[in-house]
């Protein structure tokens, strides 16, 4: 049944989006003077130094989101994350049209864009350049253009749909379970089960391995690193062994990537499949959740799961729980989950200013914004030890803190190494650097470690330069030793 409310409009969905982006934008402003880089964002913005088709752990899309956005921003810590404020917007819309091609209900496409967009995982993540932001615009442009394929069966949308599926092949290797929710729901969908043999579908799968092509040829004549990062530093599944515990943890930080309301509507939903399957676009929805939380759940049993780790099934949820409810007449449990998420979004933008008012001591374990400081008074440090001793180069052994310094320090990229003496392949530093290029050089050592004996032997001298100490809270002070490292000797 088509509803036409005035007031659920998309122009109405547009301002509101724009407001809120203008908020989020001053708040990405006013940040860039208090935290500092996440590890991960400084990494990523080490590979956007040079074009490629593929890095160390991930995908290209993530690399070139940054190129884009530090050419037109400045290569700034605004510059850096801005391109997520863009993509999330037009994320927003393929929901909204996604929602009008399911139900066409204009209620219902409206709620479910707004629902969305205030998601506390998209609070945090318009802040944040991750590989997140591209992989969910494409996995929602992709399942947008697969139900309007199902429908017209044009080639202008399988196409689309194919396009869509390659760009999120270069954000996330997880887009592969797009095919299988695809293939599961059309298998048990009589309306369109006739697809399976349609050569547009698989015209539109070739069309998207081509556009990723790129990447596995990188990947081919790099070892397959990524593939091998993501089986064995992110899955981590070494034997039957079963973690509930980890399995719970993950269960409930949903609860907080989704909203407590959402999810717990979620839960209660997801188990009705006789009843949603009644209804198309019900049905669709469910096969584009469960086969991906499924397969997150098993992980975390069987080792860990980040809590972004279902990211893209909140497409779909997010579609299925505000049609669900609307359908229901339960609108104010709508309102107040989507009251909740803001309240949640704001207080997270505003935590320190909330916590000073209300004199209150965040400690490290209390602080979600623990790991954004103190790096950039580390760089400064440590820049003006290497500007006083020329001709050195920056040694690290870590991959996060190299990160942080190579941006903050704002050294070239090739004037840093990672030590290696395993000659191993856990991160992008130890893929590009080899110290055995640098036999007989000298180097500026940082680092958190306090062993750093079998490290130190391998130069023929090596003097400490100084204890750097930066006290972050009552119960944690970062601390790092910087050591004028001479004529290295190699690894044997």
């Amino acid at each position: 049944m088509h509803k036409s409310r005035s007031f659920y409009t998309l122009s109405t969905l547009l301002g509101i989006v724009f407001a809120v982006t203008l908020y989020r934008y001053y708040m990405l402003t006013q940040a860039a003077g208090v935290i500092d880089l996440y590890a991960d964002e400084a990494y990523y913005w080490g590979w956007a130094h040079h074009f490629d088709f593929g890095y160390y752990s991930k995908p290209p899309m993530v690399a070139w989101l940054i190129m884009l956005g530090t050419s037109l921003f400045g290569d700034t810590f605004v510059g850096i994350k801005i391109m997520s404020l863009f993509v999330y917007i037009f994320t927003t819309l393929n929901i909204y049209f996604l929602a009008k091609e399911l139900f066409d209900d204009d209620e219902i496409a409206f709620f479910s864009a707004l629902a969305f967009f205030t998601l506390p995982a998209v609070w945090l993540s318009s802040l944040i350049i991750s590989t997140d932001v591209p992989f969910l615009f494409f996995w929602s442009l992709a399942m947008l253009f697969f139900v309007k394929a199902l429908k017209s069966d044009s080639w202008r949308d399988w196409i689309v749909t194919g396009i869509a599926g390659g760009g999120g092949l270069l954000s996330k290797y997880t887009m592969i379970i797009f095919v299988v929710s695809a293939f599961i729901y059309l298998a048990l969908s009589p309306r369109y089960r006739a697809h399976l043999k349609n050569p547009k579908l698989y015209g539109a799968m070739g069309l998207a391995a081509l556009i990723y092509s790129p990447n596995l040829w990188w990947n081919y004549t790099h070892e397959f690193v990524s593939f091998k990062h993501t089986s064995r530093d992110n899955a981590h599944i070494t034997g039957l062994h079963f973690h509930v515990g980890k399995m719970l943890e993950f269960l409930g930080s949903q609860f907080g990537v989704f909203g407590p309301i959402l999810f717990g509507w979620l839960l209660a939903i997801l188990p009705r499949y006789r009843t949603l399957r009644q209804d198309e676009g019900f049905k669709l929805l469910w096969w584009f959740i469960v086969p991906m939380f499924a397969l997150i759940v098993t992980v975390s049993l069987l080792s860990r799961a980040f809590a972004n780790w279902s990211a893209p099934m909140y497409v779909a949820s997010t579609l299925l729980v505000v049609a669900w409810l609307l359908r229901r007449h339960y609108r104010r449990w709508l309102y107040a989950a989507i009251a909740v998420n803001i309240l949640f979004g704001v207080a997270f933008y505003h935590l320190h200013d909330i916590t000073r008012a209300l004199g209150i001591e965040l400690t490290k374990k209390t602080d979600p914004y623990r790991r954004v400081l103190g790096w950039k008074k580390l760089g400064e440090e440590v820049g003006k030890i290497l500007k006083a001793h020329p001709g050195a180069r920056l040694l690290s052994d870590d991959r996060k803190e190299m990160a942080e310094l190579i941006f903050y320090t704002r050294i070239s990229p090739e004037n840093a190494v990672k030590w290696n003496p395993r000659h191993t392949l856990r991160d992008h530093y130890e893929l590009t650097t080899d110290m055995q290029d640098h036999i007989g050089e000298d180097f500026i050592f940082v680092t958190s470690h306090r062993n750093v004996a079998g490290i130190l032997e391998r130069f023929e001298k090596a003097e400490k330069i100084e204890t750097i100490t930066i006290p972050l809270y009552k119960d944690y002070t970062m601390v790092f030793d910087v050591y004028y490292l001479k004529h290295f000797k190699g690894y044997r």
